[in-house]
């Protein structure tokens, strides 16, 4: 009995398992992934632990697997993420879409290269030599503002429209910067219609008190994470502001999947002493003709209206979503409409934020925006489950 307690978790799945590899037979990972919610679910992210796996297939790789389909075996794109670079793969992600409630079954199978490389979905790209940050994905592109902008911007978060699903951050940037085409202007693809300047844009974060916002200006420093091909991970270093007595630093982990139009923000505000509560609002920067929503049921706050003053340039919506643990109210001024949070000294805390553009073909109009952003917050509240089983060949 002794013997038996000392036995490791591993080394008893091992055990338990030894009968299905009897004779050699080749096993694969059966993946399970059921939709609790009575809608239907596009372009979700499923994120499988690779601790898990390692229990059922010790000597898989990350490198060396697949997903397939279980109907019809399609190889699935995937992506191995180290989220905290400590050179250990933490989770495998795919891509996929659920029926309302359906349980849906995958193959995860070791020992096989995915073959030929798919077209990445995601990015991330410091530009030079500008020293933005930019990043995007099918659906929609981003850029935050760094050191060599400092005397013009702050930190908001510019938001860019796309009709297309390939990537054009890079091919956008080149251009601009060989005067060749603007991409302030509509060239068939999209276009950076959105202004930022002091703001914070469209999801931008700040310190809050008393009715003001204390905004940390452009990153002082950035670090890559990941780029693709489903999603895209960066980290940016601010200056700390003076907020209530204390020299206050930001650090603001963004992160943006395929097949979605808003972002995830880690946001921890470190203080050079003590700890506690402290007030921030993520924000969305007004512009000519909008119209302002908010919804208590799912907090989440939107600005929708003409991109420019064309008609033909189509409808913008710019949106935060903060999740219940962290959301406290509503607040609008001249320049924002804000969403406040609290926000524990040291720790991370998350909301979410981005847009979306009728003339990208996602959006037809303001009702198909606000069902996005409920349905979104819907599908934050009861993420998809994932069980692991074996199965054989």
């Amino acid at each position: 009995m002794k013997q038996l307690m000392r036995l490791s978790i591993p080394r008893i799945l091992f055990l338990l398992i030894l009968p299905w590899l009897g004779g050699c037979a080749q096993v694969d990972l059966q993946l399970d992934v059921t939709n609790p919610l009575n809608l239907e679910r596009r372009n979700d992210i499923v994120a499988v632990s690779w601790d898990e796996v390692r229990k059922y297939l010790p000597a898989a790789d990350p490198s060396s697997v697949i997903v397939l389909e279980t109907d019809d075996g399609k190889v699935l794109t995937t992506q191995a993420m180290d989220a905290n670079q400590d050179g250990t793969v933490e989770e495998l992600l795919f891509l996929v879409d659920l029926k309302p409630m359906e349980k849906k079954s995958f193959i995860l199978r070791e020992g096989e290269s995915p073959g030929t490389s798919v077209p990445s979905m995601t990015d991330a790209r410091f530009m030079v030599p500008r020293e933005d940050l930019a990043w995007e994905n099918d659906r929609v592109a981003f850029r935050m503002y760094g050191p060599s902008l400092a005397a013009e911007v702050n930190n908001g978060i510019d938001v860019w429209c796309k009709r297309v699903r390939s990537l054009i951050l890079e091919k956008w940037y080149k251009a601009d910067e060989a005067k060749t085409a603007s991409y302030h202007i509509a060239h068939g693809e999209g276009a950076d219609f959105f202004a930022v300047g002091n703001t914070l844009g469209g999801g931008g974060s700040a310190l809050w008190k008393d009715g003001s916002l204390y905004q940390p200006g452009v990153f002082e420093s950035h670090k890559i994470i990941a780029t693709g091909p489903l999603r895209a991970v960066f980290e940016l270093q601010y200056k700390a502001v003076s907020f209530e007595g204390r020299q206050i630093r930001e650090t603001k982990r963004v992160m943006l999947d395929a097949g979605q139009n808003l972002n995830r923000f880690d946001v921890i505000y470190t203080p050079d002493s003590g700890g506690g509560e402290l007030s921030f609002a993520a924000g969305l920067v007004k512009r000519n003709n909008v119209t302002a929503k908010t919804s208590n049921e799912h907090h989440w706050g939107s600005l929708f209206g003409l991109t420019t003053q064309k008609e033909e340039d189509g409808f913008l919506g710019t949106a935060v979503v903060m999740p219940q643990g962290a959301f406290k109210e509503f607040r609008e001024d001249k320049t924002h409409l804000l969403i406040l949070g609290n926000a524990e000294a040291g720790k991370p805390v998350t909301y979410y934020a981005g847009g979306g553009w009728t003339r990208s073909g996602d959006f037809r109009n303001v009702a198909d925006w606000e069902a996005c952003l409920d349905e979104y917050a819907l599908r934050l509240k009861s993420p998809v489950t994932v069980h692991v089983s074996l199965r054989k060949r």
